[in-house]
């Protein structure tokens, strides 16, 4: 009965996790001017950073996929020129400590189909 018990409980608290998104680097042709609170909750997507490198720009978003990224940006009118996912947590104490250079040396570039190219 004990394993019962105990197999249930770890269902249930496995069950009530929340999906798990993905860190995605996404670099813009132009500048980031931010999006609104309701944008964001409406997709899932929280937005962790932005910041613009030798002339490129980037923003970084916690989001569950790349469509949810897509539709963002969609909505947004803004054009974007290229994807990647994130191999790290950009915020973790470690990773913060790495140069913006360093950082960006960790993306996984994703197919994408919605880029400007």
């Amino acid at each position: 009965m004990t394993r019962h018990v105990l197999a249930s409980a770890i269902l249930a608290v496995v069950a009530g996790l929340p999906a798990t998104a993905e860190e995605f680097v996404v670099q813009l042709g132009s500048a980031y001017n931010g999006a609104s609170d309701r944008l964001l909750a409406s997709l899932e997507t929280t937005e962790i950073q932005s910041f613009s490198v030798e002339g490129a720009n980037f923003v970084i978003l916690d989001a569950p996929n790349e469509a949810y990224v897509q539709a963002f940006f969609y909505a947004l009118r803004q054009d974007v020129v290229g994807l990647n996912v994130l191999e790290a947590n950009w915020t973790a104490p470690a990773f913060a400590e790495l140069s913006l250079a360093q950082r960006l040396g960790f993306l996984r570039p994703v197919q994408c189909e919605f880029c400007r190219s």
